[in-house]
């Protein structure tokens, strides 16, 4: 079964730590979620993250560009690694939404860069998804039909966000607002998993990843909830490098987790692959 690992960060490390970079170690394990970081950052490499996927038996990776804090990593940073591991990873730009170069950044980002879609991190981007602000860069994104994923739910990031500008229900607008934009919704939604299922269920150009915790997975993802939702709604991802349960990071967890659903092949196909498809040409 071919599997696409549709949610992953290489993080561009020296630049997130720059100057002080002790003091911002100390910050960010300071943070339950992050305790293990110091641990997790060796592990932040193309190589390992190709190492990883073979060992998962994953095809290929969407690594996500992300103008924000802690998960820097910059559209030219992504591309590169796409060209260099041309076979293993598809790129997805970021904008910074507080820029007057937002629609210009995307639109080089995709036209030049060849990024497959925009990733937002409304938390650690300080904006809310439903400002009126943000509709030019939905548009460009809709005539240019890429996928925007949204961050929504969980963000175990202490005083460094908001947890408003994570939730789901505002995604409602936007997806209302542009019927032809495709929308990925991340994580399950946690802990806002009803909301943001409500949201995916409700409008057709709206989907949701399963990079959650394998215990949130397990409890959530039944063939009776994904039947409701949708069948084509659910696609693979994984949050690659974030620590979970006390452990590191390992992709082959969450294929494991997938395929130990009580759920039918078909519908394993489909989270694994099809779905994703769907959406981007893979």
């Amino acid at each position: 079964m071919r599997i696409i690992n549709s949610h992953c960060h290489l993080i561009e490390i020296e630049k997130v730590l720059g100057e002080n970079a002790e003091e911002k170690l100390s910050l960010l394990t300071s943070i339950p979620t992050f305790k293990d970081s110091k641990d997790v950052i060796p592990h932040v490499t193309a190589n390992e993250i190709t190492r990883q996927m073979d060992d998962a038996g994953i095809e290929k990776t969407i690594l996500f560009a992300c103008i924000c804090p802690i998960l820097y990593a910059s559209n030219e940073f992504v591309a590169e690694n796409c060209i260099k591991y041309a076979d293993k990873f598809i790129g997805f730009a970021s904008i910074d939404p507080h820029q007057k170069t937002a629609v210009d950044d995307l639109d080089r980002a995709i036209n030049q860069l060849k990024l497959k879609g925009l990733k937002l991190h409304p938390p650690m981007q300080n904006f809310y998804t439903n400002d009126k602000k943000m509709w030019p860069v939905y548009d460009l994104a809709s005539q240019l039909d890429i996928p925007v994923v949204f961050h929504v739910g969980s963000t175990p990031f202490g005083s460094l966000c908001r947890l408003d500008q994570a939730y789901p229900v505002l995604i409602d607008e936007v997806a209302v607002a542009f019927p032809k934009l495709k929308i990925i919704l991340t994580h399950l939604g946690t802990l806002w998993s009803n909301e943001s299922f409500m949201v995916t269920e409700k409008n057709a150009n709206v989907f949701i990843d399963t990079a959650a915790y394998p215990h949130e997975i397990e409890a959530l993802l039944t063939e009776r909830l994904i039947k409701r939702v949708g069948e084509d709604k659910f696609i693979f991802g994984t949050d690659f490098p974030m620590p979970y349960e006390e452990h590191l990071h390992e992709m082959k967890d969450f294929v494991t987790c997938i395929n130990n659903l009580k759920i039918s092949d078909e519908l394993k196909e489909k989270i694994f692959y099809k779905n994703l498809s769907q959406i981007i040409k893979i």
